[in-house]
């Protein structure tokens, strides 16, 4: 069989050329043509965006139906099969050296695609960019890819027995299954590639186990019948309609057949097109995401060249036209000369950002964005992140442990500057006294990120950070931030360093000290807190943890100090330990239970958790509330928990 195996590997090597061409060519012109370090690796993966995802299944098709159909019919075509069937080897592994060989170039194709993409997605390490990779995520979309890989191949040997004719019932399948989508949702698991479409719980990847099972029982049956077709007693019937199809009669049969299959399915869709179907109320964003234009286009400012979509060419022409001033006022702002024009592309959609920049390239959500304000700031933000690399000569981003809070914090203190938008402005300070206050959190908490991500949510970062760099701006001058970030960046400054000790070397070097930013600090969150008094008393402390097991699900329930406002919302983070990064944790909603003018009890929150998502037995869970319009959540610490 081995021998077998390996005779059918050789011939199938023009089918491997094509897979890496495929599957990893991009490695040919992709490191010539664009900047990796400012690659992600959602932009490199097309199968990580739920909406790209299909099409990389159709590739994977293709595929693996081209191999299926180079197995048996070449066997028949060159005369050979007979040969095979006089081989001392047993029908069964002929059939099963076959399959092995087609499968193998399939899975090599699959794993040529995770080496190119781990090899390209690395290079990005920019700490609020970044590439994003992670291990776990990227090996079950390779084993869901090799699964697929193989329920597709199945297919293919079965359509293989009638050659060309044999993907006729599965166009027909296609177009029913398109149109059974169109009037009823839930029949869309009917289209195999609807198996790697990519859908998330927070940042987790969710596995529809029901269509897997269906689509795997299929592929068994499929297995099966193209073994008896091609090994069996079926193979008769085979030869059989081979010779009729060589006659003009039978040329002219399976002629009208193939049009009577088309004219039935023209039909079904007409007679479906005409049926009254109730349909699910519209998504209010749909209209936006369906204009979205592939077509871009290019304008330079001064400081900037755009690439922007042409069906949002006002929004992107309202934000270029103030561009220039914004970047003049975060110059100023920093002390800084004006450096490079910067590459601003408008393009970006992501869930997982507003926002990404490197030393000269940005990029910015215009097309998720449709308030001008949070766009004008968004873009400042990011625009401050570029001088950020600039300045500190990436020193910044070497040392993130140290300087995370500082990245993001002073991005959005000069951000609110430039780009004021009081009303997210006095959200996220009502979050940061809060947190402050609540937690009865120190300097030493925000200096360093690996404390702050072990203990309290990491989105404080961006709040305090604000804050801290509003008080450095105090104690150190209105060029402070700047300041700090040259100093960052100065050829003999000392690696290495812990976080509070970098801190005292680089202020020391800018010309002012920590002890005094300190003080500052410690006093304008005393002033916050005491101004802010009534926001945060809105803000609900929560308690609770792992309450029960129902079913496939875990509940958690958290029980509320005081009685919500209505415009208030719950959340649960879940993490596996302290080491996981925010890429790895999963978010879930909760629901009101109850309140103290229903039933006379604490207002009572509960979340229910698929056990699917819940990364370890012994995990991690953190409980928050958020109010409407707050870009940012108030989060109790991180508590440890245990699923029953």
């Amino acid at each position: 069989m081995f021998a077998l195996y390996k005779k059918e590997l050789r011939s199938l090597w023009p089918f491997l050329m094509l897979t890496f061409l495929l599957m990893s060519g991009d490695l040919l012109y992709r490191p010539f043509t664009e900047r990796l370090d400012e690659q992600t690796w959602e932009s490199i993966a097309s199968y990580l965006r739920p909406g790209d995802s299909e099409g990389f299944g159709w590739i994977l098709a293709v595929l693996a139906i081209s191999l299926a159909y180079s197995a048996f019919p070449r066997e028949h075509d060159d005369k050979t099969i007979r040969f095979l069937h006089a081989l001392p080897i047993r029908r069964p592994w002929i059939f099963l050296s076959k399959a092995a060989a087609g499968i193998t170039i399939l899975w090599v194709g699959v794993l040529l695609l995770f080496l190119s993409d781990t090899a390209q997605s690395v290079w990005n390490t920019q700490s609020f960019g970044g590439s994003h990779w992670r291990v776990d995520l990227a090996l079950m979309h390779v084993a869901l890819q090799a699964a697929f890989c193989v329920i597709l191949y199945g297919h293919g040997l079965l359509a293989s027995v009638l050659r060309r004719f044999g993907l006729l019932p599965y166009v027909l399948l296609m177009v029913v299954a398109s149109i059974l989508e169109d009037v009823f949702a839930p029949a869309a698991w009917i289209n195999p590639t609807e198996l790697l479409t990519a859908r998330y719980e927070g940042s987790e990847l969710v596995i529809s186990w029901v269509p897997w099972g269906m689509h795997s029982l299929v592929a068994a049956l499929a297995f099966a019948t193209a073994y008896a077709a091609w090994m069996g007693p079926a193979e008769g019937i085979g030869r059989g309609l081979s010779r009729a199809r060589a006659s003009l009669v039978g040329r002219l049969a399976f002629g009208c057949g193939s049009g009577v299959v088309v004219l039935m399915v023209i039909g079904l869709a007409v007679a479906v097109s005409e049926v009254d179907v109730p349909r699910s109320a519209p998504d209010p964003d749909a209209s936006a995401r369906e204009t979205v234009s592939i077509e871009t286009r290019r304008r330079e400012t001064r400081r900037y060249a755009f690439t922007y979509p042409v069906s949002h060419e006002d929004r992107a022409l309202a934000l270029i036209g103030e561009a220039d001033a914004l970047h003049a006022a975060v110059q100023q702002r920093l002390g800084a000369d004006e450096g490079p024009s910067l590459l601003a592309d408008l393009t970006e959609e992501s869930s997982e950002h507003l926002g990404i920049a490197s030393w000269t390239h940005l990029r910015v959500g215009l097309v998720g964005e449709t308030d001008p304000v949070r766009l004008r700031h968004t873009f400042a933000h990011e625009t401050v992140h570029a001088f950020q690399h600039r300045l500190s000569d990436l020193r910044q981003s070497d040392a993130a442990r140290s300087t995370r809070f500082f990245a993001e914090g002073s991005a959005e203190f000069i951000g609110f500057l430039v780009a004021p938008n009081p009303e997210a402005h006095r959200h996220a300070r009502v979050v940061a006294a809060a947190s402050w206050e609540r937690h009865r959190m120190r300097t030493s908490d925000l200096l360093d990120g690996d404390r702050l991500q072990e203990r309290f949510d990491t989105t404080l970062v961006y709040s305090l950070g604000e804050r801290w760099s509003a008080a450095l701006t105090a104690a150190c001058g209105e060029h402070a931030v700047g300041d700090a970030l040259r100093a960052m960046g100065r050829d003999d400054a000392p690696r290495d360093l812990p976080p509070r000790a970098f801190w005292e070397d680089t202020l020391h070097a800018a010309e002012c000290d920590l002890e005094t930013v300190d003080a500052t600090f410690a006093q304008l969150m005393e002033e916050e807190t005491a101004s802010l008094a009534d926001p945060i008393a809105r803000l609900p402390r929560l308690g609770g943890g792992v309450s029960a097991r129902d079913g496939a699900s875990i509940v958690i329930v958290a029980l509320l100090d005081r009685t919500p406002a209505p415009t208030q919302r719950f959340y649960v983070r879940l993490r596996a330990d302290t080491d996981a990064s925010d890429t790895e944790t999963v978010l879930v909603r909760g629901e009101l239970d109850s309140s103290p003018s229903e039933s006379g009890v604490a207002p009572r929150v509960s979340f229910r958790v698929s056990r699917a998502l819940i990364p370890a037995r012994r995990f991690q869970l953190q409980l928050s509330v958020m109010e409407e319009g707050s870009p940012w959540p108030f989060a109790e610490a991180w508590q440890w928990a245990t699923a029953p």
